[in-house]
C-alpha cells in the first residue's frame, strides 16, 4: 500500500472525455499520479503533457534543489515549476491547448475525435473484408494493429520500411503475441477517409509488389 500508483494515459486518456469512453477512467481515482498526452489524441502540436498528481508537495520535494544563485525574497510563496521537475526553464505549451479549443470548442474536438474513431473502425473493415490481410487486436480507439496473412515477420516490417520511405504514408510496427504487426494510427486533424483510402490502397500495392 506504500507504492506509488501511475497510470500512464498518454495516448488512451484523452478519449475520457467523450461520454462513451468515461470507462477508461474507471479506478483512476485509486492512483497517485496521471499522465496524459493532448498531442496524441486531443490535437495540440507537439510536445504537449498533462500530469495530474495527487501530493503535489510530494512531487515538489522529488526534484527540488534550488542553489543560492536562483533564490528570492518569493521563494516559499511563489509556485515555481522548476521544483516539479527536471527543466528549470520552459516553454509556453499551455497556449497551444488553449488556441485548440479556442479554435474548435468541445464540442468541435469531439467531433474530430468520433471522426477518427470511426475512420479507425472504417479502416478495419478493409482490413477484415481482405483475402491478404488480417487484424491482429481489435479495434477501440484510433489505432489499428493489422498484418499481412501468413506471412514472416521480415515481410511485415519491408512493408512498414517502403511504405515509410515513400514519403506517401507513414506507418510503425511493434510485436503482439510474438508476431510483428503494422500500426496505423489516426490522430491528424486533416486526415480524411480520402487520405484513408489511398493509404490503404497503397499499403496493398506494396505487399503485392514486395510478395
Amino acid at each position: 500500500e506504500k507504492m506509488w500508483l501511475h497510470i500512464d494515459g498518454a495516448y488512451g486518456g484523452g478519449f475520457t472525455i467523450l461520454p462513451e469512453y468515461e470507462w477508461i477512467a474507471e479506478g483512476w481515482s485509486e492512483a497517485d499520479s496521471i499522465i496524459i498526452n493532448p498531442h496524441k489524441t486531443l490535437f495540440v502540436p507537439l510536445d504537449f503533457s498533462v500530469l495530474y498528481v495527487r501530493d503535489i508537495e510530494r512531487l515538489r520535494r522529488v526534484f527540488s534543489l534550488v542553489p543560492e544563485y536562483l533564490r528570492g525574497d518569493t521563494l516559499e510563496t511563489e509556485r515555481n515549476y522548476m521544483d516539479y521537475g527536471i527543466q528549470l526553464g520552459r516553454r509556453f505549451r499551455a497556449l497551444k491547448a488553449w488556441m485548440i479549443w479556442r479554435a474548435f470548442g468541445r464540442e468541435g474536438v469531439l467531433g474530430l475525435m468520433r471522426e477518427h474513431l470511426r475512420l479507425a473502425r472504417l479502416f478495419g473493415e478493409w482490413v477484415s473484408a481482405s483475402d491478404d490481410f488480417e487484424l491482429s487486436a481489435p479495434i477501440s480507439m484510433g489505432v489499428v494493429c493489422f498484418r499481412a496473412k501468413d506471412k514472416i515477420d521480415a515481410f511485415n516490417s519491408r512493408i512498414v520500411e517502403s511504405i515509410n520511405r515513400s514519403g506517401r504514408a507513414y506507418l510503425n510496427q511493434t510485436k503482439l503475441r510474438g508476431q510483428t504487426v503494422i500500426r496505423l494510427g489516426l490522430g491528424n486533424i486533416l486526415t480524411t477517409e480520402k487520405h484513408l483510402r489511398e493509404a490503404w490502397e497503397l499499403i496493398q500495392e506494396t505487399a503485392r509488389s514486395l510478395a
